[in-house]
């Protein structure tokens, strides 16, 4: 009875705590080049002006543009070195956008 009642007490934090993890992280907005699209893993590289390279989770939500044109993961392989802006929110599998916008 005693582990019963312990585990279901570690229940009970780890259900408030885990939920106030997912909420730690604010959105924000990364701009820089595109320097590796791979479109299979779902996945685009960003790199700042200040070389920090950003590995960015492109899910079925993130919305992708080009000017007033919806873009595809697919399209962005053509798009290297241009400079982009990302909204992204960083999770515990890695930053995913929210949106991409292409700007030059």
């Amino acid at each position: 009875m005693s582990i019963l009642a312990t585990t279901a007490c570690a229940l009970m934090l780890a259900i408030p705590l885990s939920a106030a993890m997912r909420k730690a992280w604010p959105p924000e907005a990364v701009s820089g080049k595109i320097t590796m699209v791979e479109p299979e893993r779902k996945l685009v590289v960003v790199e700042t002006s200040d070389g920090v390279p950003y590995d960015v989770v492109v899910t079925a939500k993130t919305r992708i543009k080009s000017g007033d044109q919806a873009v595809t993961l697919k399209d962005l392989t053509q798009d290297m070195n241009k400079t982009v802006t990302v909204r992204l929110v960083p999770e515990r599998r890695g930053d995913v956008a929210q949106s991409i916008r292409i700007s030059g």
